[in-house]
């Protein structure tokens, strides 16, 4: 027998064995540098989780959290923390765990009475994993992304094969098609037929004898809630319907927070509601799809300097650092004649505007926009400040849509051709990689977590 109790979005805690495993662990209420929100909200009980292994399937800010974990080191650093990632392994041992495992997707882990399987994504430092014990087993796919039925089937068929097992009892799921950045970029908020209709096939390709979307929990905070109307397009009801029909042989589960699943041979053998370990404080859920409009984008003054040190230090880093760094890119993007990229900067009390021309001989700056761009990048002024200074990645700003980007850099060729160059869309990425920006907002928040810590311990 194993249970699993549901804690919200893809937070799992799973009693098998002698075993608790605690899987990506979100203990408070926001995530992503506070631009999300969990859905409902809840309390969780840090001190009853009491987990052997702690896995953290991978680094988005939604399923790695670096305050949890702190909070799960210092309740007791000798629990195991399990990851694909080094930037993960690397926070966990600076946050205090003793014992931190990189383990690579495919990785069958075995102990007395317990095993589990890393079960691959197309992202390679990404996985589910796969538990089994007595004959039962439970899969939670996170946020795995798999190349068709076909691939299901062949990742289900070798994780079962592995744990000797025949069948999956419970599969904990990826349902919503959301449309997390479309609107930033441009690209269409229609409803996505085609990427629901990929998720429901890959679903049912898994067979499993009892299914529960999770890992679609989170809600826009303000200012940044009026992506909620945009980003999801099912609710979790409607999705559960679908899911009836597209696999008739299966039991679908709410996903209700706080529900302990015992899951055995024959698949799930009851449901019950641990209100012990999780309280529900809100059962509101703001989530609409209601695409139809998008708001100009304004800057949330988020603090850490002030306006006048903001502006100065963005727009050094746009006259040295971008520009290099266009200039650099230059020879890649196959353009036969100068480009113009304009970067827009909003603060509150009104946006800065520059043009890069970009050729062969480098780029040069002037103040103003470009009715004749090639790419145009608009960003908040008190964010992208952040992000220069390592206190917030990227992807942050982007989920908040408060980075939105569009192109239109081609080559028009003999006889009506047109081709798109190769620029980056978000070409301020350029400057400062998406990944790196992300490690060294990571390193900053690990320092300031550790350094609050301090200050507590000493009062």
């Amino acid at each position: 027998m194993q249970h699993w109790t549901y804690l919200g979005h893809a937070m799992w805690l799973v009693e098998a064995g002698p075993l608790r495993l605690l899987c990506d662990p979100l203990l408070g209420a926001t995530h992503h540098a506070d631009v999300f929100e969990l859905v409902p909200r809840r309390e969780i009980v840090t001190g009853r989780l009491r987990p052997d292994l702690v896995l953290v399937s991978h680094r988005h800010g939604d399923h790695f959290d670096v305050p949890s974990l702190h909070a799960l080191a210092r309740a007791d650093a000798d629990s195991v923390v399990i990851t694909p990632d080094p930037l993960v392994a690397w926070a966990a041992r600076a946050l205090g765990f003793h014992d931190v495992r990189e383990v690579a997707p495919g990785t069958l882990l075995a102990f007395d009475d317990v095993a589990l399987v890393t079960t691959p994504s197309v992202a390679p430092d990404e996985w589910g994993v796969m538990v089994g014990t007595g004959g039962t087993t439970g899969w939670n796919l996170v946020d795995t992304v798999l190349r068709g039925p076909q691939d299901v089937v062949h990742v289900r068929d070798e994780a079962l094969r592995a744990l000797g097992c025949d069948t999956v009892g419970l599969a904990c799921v990826r349902w919503q098609p959301m449309l997390e950045i479309a609107a930033q970029l441009g690209e269409s908020t229609a409803f996505p037929y085609r990427g629901y209709e990929r998720v429901l096939r890959d679903i049912a390709a898994i067979d499993a004898r009892a299914i529960l979307p999770a890992a679609a929990g989170g809600s826009h905070r303000e200012p940044y809630g009026w992506l909620d109307r945009v980003v999801f397009p099912l609710s979790e009801a409607r999705a559960r319907d679908d899911l009836s029909i597209a696999c008739p042989g299966a039991t679908i589960l709410p996903g209700a927070v706080g529900s302990r699943i015992a899951v055995g041979r024959g698949g799930v053998e009851a449901v019950t509601h641990d209100a012990v370990l999780v309280q529900l404080r809100s059962r509101d859920d703001p989530r609409r799809f209601d695409p139809f409009s998008v708001p100009p984008l304004r800057d949330p003054q988020l603090p850490g300097a002030d306006a006048s040190t903001m502006r100065a230090t963005v727009s050094r880093w746009l006259h040295e650092q971008l520009a290099d760094a266009l200039a650099a890119a230059w020879p890649s993007w196959r353009s036969h004649r100068a480009l113009q990229l304009v970067v827009e900067v909003v603060w509150p009390s009104g946006a800065d505007a520059v043009t890069f021309t970009v050729d062969g001989s480098g780029a040069t700056v002037r103040a103003g926009g470009c009715d004749e761009w090639d790419g145009k990048n608009q960003v908040a002024g008190s964010m992208l400040w952040q992000v220069i200074e390592g206190r917030r990645g990227w992807g942050d700003v982007l989920l908040a849509g408060a980075l939105r980007a569009r192109s239109r850099a081609y080559r028009a060729q003999p006889g009506g051709g047109v081709a798109a160059l190769a620029v980056g869309e978000t070409f301020l990425y350029y400057a400062l990689p998406y990944e790196l920006s992300h490690e060294r907002a990571t390193r900053w928040e690990v320092e300031q977590v550790l350094a609050a810590a301090d200050v507590a311990r000493d009062q």
